[in-house]
């Protein structure tokens, strides 16, 4: 069995079938590392190259996966969007029926208050008229002496 954090106590057998090197290779944290590994070994480098290839496939894939997920939210957030904005339409519709309706009543408010108005002074006006004549009828009254 290899540990492969002791290569240090591999034995000359080991060595010799270099397997303190493959420890090596398999231990090794960078590209840069396994090149220099393998560089005079032809086995190795080819064990390194589907490694970093079978790597390489997975960073694609993952690359791929980020992307689609990206697609997806980005849909989402486009869906989203289309469905607020249909909202904001019909909330501003609803808004401007409102006020539509709030400013005829206003009109009708003030149409009625004028003729409310118009009335009160003619009523005002008649009620003058009224005291007016009561008041000469009374004179009237008073001058033949009638006491009301």
């Amino acid at each position: 069995m290899v540990d492969l954090n002791r290569t240090d106590m591999a034995t000359d057998e080991d060595k010799a079938h270099k397997v303190d090197t493959w420890a090596r290779l398999f231990k090794a944290k960078t590209w840069e590392e396994i090149k220099m590994i393998t560089r005079d070994n032809p086995s190795m480098n080819s064990t390194a190259e589907t490694i970093f290839l079978s790597n390489s496939d997975f960073e694609i894939r993952e690359r791929c996966r980020a992307r689609e997920d990206a697609i997806v939210h980005e849909q989402f957030q486009n869906q989203q969007i289309e469905t607020l904005t249909a909202k904001l339409a019909k909330s501003n519709e609803e808004k401007a029926q409102i006020t539509k309706e709030a400013d005829a009543s206003i009109a009708k408010i003030t149409e009625e208050k004028k003729e409310s108005d118009a009335k009160l002074a003619k009523v005002t006006e008649e009620k003058k008229k009224s005291d007016e004549e009561n008041a000469l009828l009374r004179q009237i009254l008073k001058d033949h002496g009638i006491d009301v």
